[in-house]
């Protein structure tokens, strides 16, 4: 960063939320129901973010997709919301600290904001882009962008937090000072591969560099 650090926005999904086994269960009884097999390989070669890679790799055809994404959200509403560990304390940390929050999440509006709600995180981000609030995805830079505009804060003061390649590929591609960590999902090495500008082992040393830089 080439100004002091003003905003951090943060994934959601793996980086705030614990959500991969619930998406694996999710996925497991989804896939077979359009005759796909899904097993614990599958979702290691195919996840992404963007869950229509995953659907494109497994074969789903796409007249299927809308219905697909009903079925995925009809199950997850089952799954309580549950925090990565240090999730909330850490981000109460930054806001008592005066830096401003966003979140920037592939995840649909109506489950993230629900489990937003769970957790009592959602008062603390004064922005939340979520899937289909701009036309492009995840690793495209326009929901970052979008969120820093609405903020009005600039690249060069801000940080973004993430658990998979795709976090530090839309950082860098909006010029913004790229945190990993990795998450509970099955993208360890792509991250690593992905080169953050900083990656630590866990959220709470991704908020002690934080509040150093600030």
């Amino acid at each position: 960063m080439s100004a002091p650090l003003r905003a951090v926005l943060f994934d959601w999904d793996g980086t705030l939320s614990d959500s991969a086994e619930a998406s694996f269960r999710c996925y497991a009884r989804l896939f077979p129901e359009y005759g796909i097999a899904f097993e614990r390989d599958d979702y290691r070669r195919t996840y992404s973010p963007d869950w229509y890679r995953t659907y494109t790799q497994l074969g789903l055809a796409r007249e299927h997709w809308d219905a697909a994404d009903a079925r995925w959200l009809e199950y997850y509403t089952a799954e309580p919301a549950i925090e990565m560990e240090g999730a909330i304390a850490g981000v109460r940390a930054l806001a008592e600290a005066g830096l401003r929050l966003g979140l920037v999440t592939s995840g649909s509006r109506t489950r993230v904001e629900r489990e937003l709600a769970g957790l009592d995180l959602a008062r603390h981000f004064e922005v939340i882009v979520c899937a289909g609030d701009t036309e492009e995805r995840k690793p495209h830079p326009a929901p970052l962008r979008a969120a820093l505009a609405h903020m009005g804060v600039g690249a060069h003061e801000s940080a973004y937090v993430g658990d998979s390649p795709e976090d530090v590929q839309m950082a860098r591609a909006a010029g913004v000072f790229a945190i990993g960590i990795p998450g509970p999902f099955p993208n360890r090495d792509l991250l690593e591969a992905a080169e953050p500008d900083l990656l630590v082992n866990d959220l709470a040393s991704a908020v002690a560099a934080l509040l150093e830089r600030r």
